[in-house]
């Protein structure tokens, strides 16, 4: 079962999630981490290297932080699988994450199995944000956490909750994750109508 299906479960049968973070533990507990050296970012300060994140003040990051769920995934730990009911927004605080896409594809020479597709993602980077948007959104892709990884979650009733104590902070989130749907929908638009144009390009070259 994948992290984000128990984190469904938990929330279908109203359980509590996973703690949220206590930043001046998890500040103390990084810094005297020897793997993890001594200069790593708190979260507040990890928040506001994250691009969509740029407009929010240094209190606002602060505030947001306390909402987040930090999880520590092993080597190949599926985060969610595609078409699971989606629940969660994720940022990279280290490591790599791997969205794959697609059915496995066989090589008929070595008999390896290899997705169908792949995309690396790596610190600083975020997916699964249309879940806090859509109702009953359910994944695209496969999230597998590449060597090991740790993510920041935030979840459909963290969102509640922030809307509830600071409905300002939650209303520029929304706004940012929106911001993300609509210029990751621009991009993909963008490719569809060069790819039309090559083949169009294509069929004309050949009927010429």
């Amino acid at each position: 079962m994948s992290y984000e299906k128990e984190i469904s479960e938990k929330i279908d049968k109203n359980e509590p999630l996973p703690e949220k973070l206590e930043i001046s533990v998890l500040k103390y507990f990084w810094q005297s981490n020897p793997i993890m050296g001594k200069k790593v970012d708190s979260i507040p300060k990890f928040l506001r290297k994250i691009e969509v994140l740029k407009n929010f003040t240094e209190n606002e990051l602060r505030i947001l932080a306390k909402f987040l769920h930090l999880r520590k995934f092993n080597a190949g730990e599926r985060i969610f699988n595609q078409g699971e009911l989606g629940v969660g927004f994720y940022f990279i605080y280290s490591g790599y994450t791997d969205l794959v896409v697609g059915e496995e594809i066989k090589n008929e020479a070595t008999g390896e199995r290899k997705p169908g597709h792949i995309i690396t993602l790596e610190k600083y980077d975020y997916f699964g944000e249309l879940a806090l948007l859509q109702q009953n959104s359910t994944r695209n892709a496969t999230a597998i956490s590449r060597q090991g990884c740790d993510l920041l979650g935030l979840f459909k009733p963290d969102v509640d909750q922030l809307i509830n104590i600071y409905p300002l902070i939650a209303a520029k989130l929304l706004q940012s994750v929106s911001l993300i749907v609509a210029n990751r929908l621009f991009s993909l638009t963008r490719e569809v109508q060069e790819l039309k144009y090559k083949i169009s390009t294509m069929e004309n070259n050949a009927s010429s």
